[in-house]
């Protein structure tokens, strides 16, 4: 059951429609006097023969819908969500007819299912995105966002390449039930990617704003970079190798000091750690060492790799050479082809 608000603020003054006690009928009036039992005196615009003012309940009382031509695109609006559907979500904001809002105007980042960022009764803000001549408007939620409107889209190259098991600081930008959007800033290049609630900490999440607020510094891994998309998934979870609760703990990052002088002729045994779009993570050893390194795409076979699953699996053992070893960084980079 939705839980039921009555508006019981209404000042002397204010055109109101209210239900007249002789008939029952809701009818436009002025509000004339406030009286001790919590009614309000209206004083109808026209009695047509009735009574002139009558006090009437706060709950049968509503301010007048908004006329269409006062609808300004832009303008701001604390609205209530009437009914969701796949392609968006019908919003009413107190004028004549309910807003569209379309599913690519609830965030700045796509939203796959509706129903994971919006729900029936939800109060939301908003702002107008447009009008159209037959009387209908639409609605956003990211502000600035109006039709004709369209945001360049985040440029994520320098975060395509970054390895999942690194962290990176990051400020919240804006909360929402399915997660919260961060700023990440790597190299002096930043864009907001989004910590889908599943990814905030270890356990189950019930609610987003019960652990991070908008402006708090928090660590991140990059889980995926969808350029195509414009899309960054980040985590705040501890990564495959350890390290930390949740919440972005930071790990000691391992000693590649023993893998520095591997040539890199020399096969080395590995057993894949994780699979990325862009490649794996392969646990090495050499000698009394071992430390992850990433098999890029392109160094797990000759020739063309459409996808990473489709080449190699979690646990599997594997053959791998020593490509380049950053120790600033602590990365290194891994093949599994040949030497030409």
């Amino acid at each position: 059951m939705q839980k039921v608000v009555i508006y019981k603020d209404y000042k002397v003054g204010e055109a109101v429609q209210a239900v007249c006690p002789d008939d029952d009928n809701m009818y436009d009036g002025v509000v004339s006097k406030i009286n001790k039992d919590g009614t309000f005196q209206v004083k109808w615009d026209d009695p047509d023969g009735g009574s002139e003012d009558n006090p009437v309940a706060p709950k049968d009382i509503k301010y007048p819908p908004i006329p269409f031509d006062k609808l300004e695109v832009g303008q701001k609006y604390t609205g209530k969500i009437r009914s969701v559907l796949d392609f968006g979500a019908f919003v009413d904001i107190g004028a004549e007819g309910d807003g569209l809002l379309h599913i690519s105007r609830i965030s700045r980042e796509r939203v796959e299912n509706i129903h994971d960022a919006v729900e029936e009764g939800q109060e939301i803000e908003c702002w107008i995105s447009g009008k159209r001549d037959d009387g209908k408007f639409g609605v956003t939620m990211v502000e600035g966002l109006t039709e004709g409107a369209r945001r360049g889209p985040a440029d994520l190259t320098p975060f395509r390449d970054l390895s999942p098991d690194d962290w990176h600081p990051g400020v919240v930008a804006r909360i929402a039930p399915f997660g919260a959007f961060v700023t990440v800033t790597v190299n002096g290049a930043s864009a907001d990617g989004l910590v889908h609630v599943s990814q905030i900490k270890d356990g189950f999440v019930d609610n987003v704003a019960d652990e991070i607020s908008e402006g708090q510094e928090v660590q991140v891994r990059v889980q995926s970079v969808d350029m195509d998309a414009g899309k960054m998934s980040l985590s705040m979870k501890s990564g495959f190798g350890g390290g930390g609760g949740g919440g972005g703990g930071m790990r000691a990052p391992s000693d590649l000091g023993p893998f520095q002088d591997v040539d890199s002729s020399t096969w080395l045994t590995g057993k894949v750690a994780r699979i990325a779009s862009f490649g794996a993570f392969v646990t090495v050893t050499s000698g009394d060492a071992t430390a992850d390194g990433l098999v890029h795409i392109t160094q797990i076979k000759d020739g063309y790799v459409e996808s990473v699953q489709d080449e190699l699996s979690e646990g599997q053992e594997v053959q791998v050479r020593v490509q380049s070893v950053d120790m600033g960084a602590g990365k290194m980079s891994l093949t599994m082809k040949s030497e030409e």
